[in-house]
């Protein structure tokens, strides 16, 4: 099992590190929802071996190689999302555009080379756009005990020095938040939340009380992940069709989040934990993609997605108010807040790559049946310094260990069903399984490590879509698609860390909330073929 204690004390140990990234920031950056055009959606995205639909292209560039003329679409989303945990439920509506994407025909009059296609692709991979929240009554423990715990751990154990997190009246540039001990601390500490005590080993903290509290999170989020697709491809001898694509991707995702507690004794007594984080990054990336047809009924497809190197920046902030006017003996005790300013961080990331293996059988005219299998090793994120940058070159190497420790090769599978009723009308069916990525031990753990002072994260669970549509050809140059799409997800949200002690035994329990999430997505793909 690891261990959360000798996490933090290592981790501290990095003057400055308290705003640095975490492994959850990690997987939230590299993992993309289920995405595409109507009809692609509605067969459960298992489009790797059909090509000729944007979304085909997107997985597999050979794809643009199966068009036999030049198109434009694009496709319009609904979605509606939902988070409960116990009796609290959040919704998030939106409508937006989610796919845009232009292919070029150009015949080239050989037999063994008869086409060179071109094409652009926008495709929204992922968005964060959500809200969850929860309440939990009569905690035995707290974040207080969190706080108390990280604090005592720091600096291998020494525990950090309450001097260094005190404001200072007569030097107004010193920032308890850049002198390296966690921002967990410096808030506890400055509002009256942990207690220093000091031994022969070093300072340990304590708790305000140990009294039970109630507790209640709540997390809102925007953004999204967009790629830009440059894709060119040709067939040879119309048995085996190659494409490759430039990929160019823009991150931005915003976090607030509010962590509250409210004291069982004492009117109005407890604190509120505020977090801000803003991310925003570019990166780049290469696909390549082959198809082949053995005998004209099958299709077999491969493709390799590199990583997608990004340069980031990150924005953090946090605020701790409270009021504990009755826990404490300081004379003329006002309620207040202690805010840590915005600080900001510079570095590199890298995605996993992936693997996506497809096969297809189109049965005559009127039926198609589809299957991809994706493998993406989520252990190969990684953390790294910029050019320039004042940082050691080893400054992320922790959280590139515990990356690679606490997250594995995790798989996709994707199924589709298409029939043609009419040469107008068809009807389509599909089925979607992610897997989540995260080791065994670190999901049933539970002790993941998050950026700044955010302490609240999500663990994932396996996603299962389920899709159905419809298409129809007005003529031969005007269709419309339409697909609906439910997911369903069981999530563990966490307040803060559980915490073990050296034989493996809880020592503080976070208790994570049961978190059901739930979404319907309604798609109309709009499409024009010349």
């Amino acid at each position: 099992m690891k261990k959360i204690t000798y996490i933090i004390a290592s981790l501290l140990l990095i003057a400055g590190y308290s705003y640095g990234q975490g492994e959850v920031e990690a997987n939230q950056f590299s993992r993309n929802d289920l995405y595409g055009t109507a009809r692609a959606m509605s067969m459960g995205g298992a489009f790797g071996a059909l090509g000729g639909d944007l979304t085909g292209v997107s997985i597999n560039p050979a794809g643009i190689a199966v068009y036999r003329s030049s198109e434009i679409a694009t496709t319009a989303v609904f979605n509606s999302e939902k988070f409960k945990a116990g009796d609290i439920s959040n919704t998030k509506n939106k409508f937006n555009f989610h796919n845009l994407g232009f292919v070029g025909y150009f015949p080239t009059r050989n037999v063994n080379v008869p086409v060179v296609n071109f094409g652009f692709s926008y495709n929204k991979v992922k968005s964060f756009d959500r809200e969850m929240g929860a309440f939990g009554a009569d905690r035995n423990t707290s974040l207080m005990d969190y706080m108390s715990h990280v604090s005592t751990e720091a600096y291998g154990g020494a525990g950090v020095k309450p001097e260094i997190m005190q404001f200072d009246d007569n030097n107004k540039d010193y920032d308890p938040f850049l002198s390296g001990a966690p921002w967990l601390s410096v808030l506890g500490y400055q509002s009256y939340l942990i207690n220093p005590n000091q031994d022969d080993k070093g300072y340990f903290y304590t708790p305000l009380h140990n009294e039970s509290v109630n507790n209640v999170l709540n997390i809102s989020e925007k953004g999204s992940i967009d790629v830009y697709d440059f894709t060119v491809g040709t067939s040879i001898n119309n048995v085996l069709n190659l494409g490759v694509s430039l990929s160019v991707s823009d991150i931005y995702y915003n976090l607030y989040s509010q962590n509250s507690e409210d004291f069982a004794t004492g009117t109005n007594a407890g604190f509120d934990l505020h977090n801000w984080i803003t991310s925003e990054g570019n990166g780049v990336g290469v696909k390549l993609g082959l198809i082949s047809r053995p005998i004209n009924a099958l299709r077999l497809g491969l493709s390799y997605h590199s990583p997608t190197w990004y340069s980031m920046r990150d924005r953090y902030s946090a605020e701790m108010i409270e009021n504990v006017e009755q826990y404490v003996t300081i004379p003329d005790y006002e309620e207040g807040s202690t805010f840590s300013g915005e600080k900001r961080n510079d570095y590199n990331f890298k995605t996993p790559d992936k693997w996506t293996a497809s096969a297809a059988l189109v049965m005559g005219t009127n039926m198609i049946l589809s299957l991809d299998y994706e493998l993406t090793n989520y252990s190969s994120m990684k953390y790294s310094e910029p050019s320039g940058s004042r940082y050691a070159s080893d400054y992320f190497a922790l959280d590139n260990g515990y990356i690679s420790s606490d997250f594995k090769t995790s798989s996709s599978v994707r199924a589709g069903f298409e029939y043609r009723f009419t040469p107008q009308l068809s009807g389509r069916l599909g089925y979607a399984w992610m897997q989540n990525p995260y080791t065994t031990t670190f999901k049933e753990d539970g002790n993941a490590m998050t950026a700044g002072a955010t302490t609240a994260y999500r663990m994932e669970g396996d996603a299962n879509h389920f899709t159905g549509g419809l298409g129809y050809r007005f003529n031969r140059n005007f269709y419309l698609d339409l697909a609906v799409v439910y997911k369903t997800q069981d999530d563990d949200l966490y307040s803060y860390a559980n915490v073990y002690n050296d034989l493996g035994e809880t020592y503080i329990d976070a208790a994570p909330y049961s978190l059901k999430n739930n979404s319907i997505k309604a798609l109309l793909t709009l499409g024009y073929r010349f």
